[in-house]
């Protein structure tokens, strides 16, 4: 089930929503499994310089980064495990993400085939190289018309730029398009700044952010995937 605010979903001039684009990371995919593989490498990695952290520690980090909502994640785990900078960044550079680890999360390929005939679909996102082909690898190139990722074009969420291009290249106005994410700084708070309506689904490490104003709410807060597309056809 879904929570509301008063802003209705659909708000432009011709009361419909047009676009509906996703975040991937804990939005789409379920990134536990990569994140604690992630975290174990991490660990491996601190332990020949002397560090003793356990992966463990390292994912516990991330929470606590998301939680407190920080602009730069993996510089705030760092401060948080107090590892030297330039030894935090030497080990980071060297672990991979491990993208076979992240499953979907149950139940998205039947919501974006629902979807995609009743929407256009779009990604924005920040990830790695290679977003278009992990999309097509659990057969979800179809549904998507427009895929924006920030690696590919040098500009991450919160950027406003990064909506704003996936808007232009979707040639739709913002109060045209809903953003879906897990994410109040990178995803809810921007794309409202721009006049899209949004949805929240709480899941993945963000499901600890606790929204502290009112541009921090979501048009509708969700607690799956499923759930998503109830609220985008109500």
């Amino acid at each position: 089930m879904w929570d509301k605010d008063e802003r209705p979903m659909t708000d432009s001039d011709d009361g419909r929503i047009r676009w509906v684009f996703f975040d991937v990371g804990d939005t789409l995919l379920d990134e536990t499994d990569m994140l604690a593989d992630w975290s174990a490498q991490m660990a491996a990695l601190l332990r020949p310089r002397g560090i003793e952290r356990s992966w463990q520690k390292v994912m516990a980090a991330r929470e606590q980064a998301y939680a407190a909502m920080s602009p730069i994640v993996l510089k705030a785990m760092g401060e948080i495990l107090r590892v030297p900078e330039d030894v935090w960044s030497a080990c980071w550079s060297k672990a991979a993400l491990n993208h076979h680890l992240e499953p979907p999360f149950p139940g998205t390929t039947d919501v974006l085939r629902a979807l995609s005939g009743r929407f256009k679909l779009g990604v924005i996102a920040n990830q790695d190289l290679g977003t278009q082909e992990r999309l097509c690898s659990h057969g979800w190139g179809s549904f998507f018309s427009v895929c924006v990722s920030s690696t590919e074009e040098g500009v991450r969420k919160p950027d406003p730029e990064i909506f704003r291009l996936a808007l232009r290249r979707a040639g739709c106005l913002p109060e045209e398009a809903a953003m879906v994410g897990d994410r109040i700084n990178n995803d809810i708070r921007p794309a409202k700044a721009l006049g899209m309506s949004t949805i929240r689904i709480v899941q993945g490490a963000s499901r600890l952010q606790v929204p502290r104003v009112a541009d921090d709410i979501a048009d509708f807060t969700v607690h799956d995937i499923a759930a998503v597309a109830e609220a985008l056809m109500a």
